[in-house]
């Protein structure tokens, strides 16, 4: 059985194609974003629906044969992004294959996040076995109000000499 050796996020990823060489860009850690107006949360309860953070971001995951010598068939793996309370924001699914090489990347792309306040959000990664999905591990970041401080700071004009 397959084994996830890592999973992290990233604003993006690059795979040559002819060294199959994977490069992984700007890994998210923490987003520091302002603190949304009352209103805004009042709208998205009464529509049911989270305000989504404008934002596009890759979950990579990085899968090894569990005896390199012996190819596997292809297997099904899923992402499950949690909220900071574990609910379920959105779920992913990709088959993934085994049988050439000894490793192989699962990339799954997400173009927003649904915002469900500041805290850990975690991407829960399975994998399908026997008819079961499997937690094989997880990867996650954090959401955190930005203070008024650093916003007026990220707004300031910077002198250069």
């Amino acid at each position: 059985m397959a084994k996830l050796r890592f999973a992290i996020f990233a604003e993006r990823v690059s795979v040559d194609r002819y060294s199959n060489r994977l490069d992984i860009l700007n890994v998210f850690e923490q987003i520091g974003i302002p603190e949304l107006p009352a209103a805004v949360w009042e709208r998205s309860k009464k529509e049911k629906k989270l305000p989504a953070l404008p934002i596009s971001m890759v979950l990579v995951a990085h899968w090894r044969r569990s005896d390199p010598q012996r190819p596997e068939s292809t297997l099904r793996t899923r992402a499950e992004l949690l909220s900071p309370r574990g609910k379920v924001l959105g779920t992913a699914e990709q088959d993934i294959s085994l049988r050439e090489h000894a490793y192989t990347r699962g990339l799954f792309g997400y173009q927003g996040l649904p915002l469900a306040g500041p805290g850990t959000y975690t991407a829960r990664i399975s994998l399908r076995s026997g008819g079961r999905w499997r937690k094989s591990g997880e990867a996650s970041f954090e959401v955190t109000y930005l203070s008024k401080a650093a916003m007026a700071a990220a707004v300031r004009p910077r002198r250069l000499l």
